[in-house]
């Protein structure tokens, strides 16, 4: 059969319109195969690489008043833009009004967000230690997390009741990273806490003698109850360790998926793994037991005069009353407001403590008859209301065996009780010279 050329062009025509339409799509899929697309069953999960990184940021503690126990916060960094947003809950003021709702037990704290860069810089620069944990989170906790970040800084919501062990700046983001993942962190941080509140406190201010003392003396037995580790997530630091060691169900592997240490100086003795809690009662008693030989001499002293009838002459002599008197300025003062916070404001925490046999109103009182008693006048009520305080600390170390009485203050105890003994026993021999 003879074939034409006009029989041909629409025969390769219809050959070519087969090949393309028949093979074109398997030499796509070649290709595309070749580049390295997957096909659809083996997609990545979307939920292991949300859009959103969320780490937990947790700043070192200094010395410094309002850097004690340091701080803690959330940053959300977007993926795609590289930008990060720090939240925090650690916002306050003390302007006047501030300080006088802070002094009543009313203290407002706020919700504030910046730019993570620059607050780490910031933080840098002051040779603070920081540890960033990037948290491995589905894309279904993420966004929770976000608009609970979100709704917590709009205006309205800005403000909360601060609560130093119960409602702050670590416990906020405690609850909302745990609500976001239904409860996990709770269910997994039941467990009882190998430390009390006090202990806590104990292993962040043994270093600071001064603020070790006043922090004891003022919190009451409420402080002095077990814990679960769930509790003891007010200090940034256990909230650090505790998401370390916590598990995310969802995503079947360790919530923490990252950690890094910034350390612009050096490390911060309380992001250690292994956490102990300091024994100070050596130096409590060389600390009371000091103040009381130093007391128990210049009374020496002070009763070998004559008889308080003059006015002191001698240093040695006028030592012991001055001594009381600043003991009564100093130790006096704390007894006061313990009184106003225990009493007259609503610091809870302070409730029913025990310290007020040790310090209380009438210590302050030993101020201004220590001061008379250098020029020789008020003798017997020097030594009345001596007595009283000294019998008032006896009182409260007696009750200490008393079951009903659980306040951890042997701390309180060490340091004073020495002291108001040499005050009583002063006082008692006073009082019987003048009879």
């Amino acid at each position: 059969m003879k074939i034409s050329g006009r029989t041909i062009n629409p025969l390769i025509r219809h050959v070519s319109t087969l090949l393309l339409t028949g093979f074109f799509p398997v030499f796509l899929f070649v290709t595309i195969a070749q580049a390295g697309v997957k096909s659809p069953d083996r997609l990545p999960d979307l939920d292991s690489h949300p859009l959103f990184a969320i780490s937990l940021i947790t700043i070192a503690p200094t010395e410094h008043l309002f850097e004690w126990f340091g701080h803690t916060v959330l940053s959300v960094k977007n993926r795609r833009t590289g930008h990060a947003t720090a939240y925090s809950f650690g916002g306050f003021s003390f302007r006047v009004n501030d300080f006088l709702m802070f002094t009543m037990g009313n203290f407002v704290f706020w919700s504030s967000s910046s730019d993570t860069g620059e607050m780490l810089e910031r933080y840098r620069r002051k040779g603070r230690h920081i540890v960033v944990q990037q948290l491995k989170l589905t894309s279904l906790q993420t966004d929770r997390i976000i608009k609970k970040l979100n709704l917590a800084m709009k205006p309205g919501n800005r403000s909360y009741d601060y609560d130093h062990f119960r409602d702050n700046c670590a416990t906020r983001l405690r609850d909302i990273v745990d609500t976001s993942m239904e409860g996990a962190i709770r269910r997994q941080s039941s467990e009882p806490a190998e430390m009390t509140i006090r202990d806590t406190i104990q292993r962040m201010t043994a270093h600071l003698p001064a603020l070790n003392f006043l922090l004891h003396f003022l919190l009451s037995s409420g402080v002095d109850q077990p814990i679960t580790h769930w509790e003891t997530m007010f200090l940034p630091d256990r909230l650090m360790a505790v998401f370390q060691n916590t598990n995310n169900p969802e995503t079947g592997s360790p919530l923490v998926a990252k950690r890094s240490d910034v350390v612009p100086v050096t490390k911060s003795p309380f992001f250690r793994k292994e956490i102990s809690v300091p024994q100070t009662e050596g130096r409590d008693w060389i600390l009371g037991l000091t103040a009381g030989l130093l007391l128990m001499v210049s009374a020496w002293f002070y009763l070998r005069s004559q008889g308080g009838k003059r006015r002191f002459r001698g240093l040695r002599e006028r030592a012991y009353p001055a001594l009381v008197a600043l003991f009564g300025a100093v130790f006096g003062l704390l007894g006061v407001v313990l009184f106003f916070m225990a009493v007259i404001a609503s610091h809870k925490d302070v409730y029913w403590n025990e310290n007020f046999f040790l310090l209380n109103p009438l210590t302050f009182v030993l101020l201004p008859l220590g001061l008379m008693r250098l020029s020789g006048k008020a003798p017997k009520a020097f030594s009345i209301v001596s007595l009283l305080c000294a019998a008032g600390a006896i009182v409260g170390f007696i009750l200490q065996l008393l079951p009903a009485f659980s306040q951890d203050n042997g701390h309180q105890i060490r340091i004073l009780l020495p002291t108001l003994l040499i005050i009583g026993v002063t006082g008692l021999l006073e009082t019987r010279r003048s009879d």
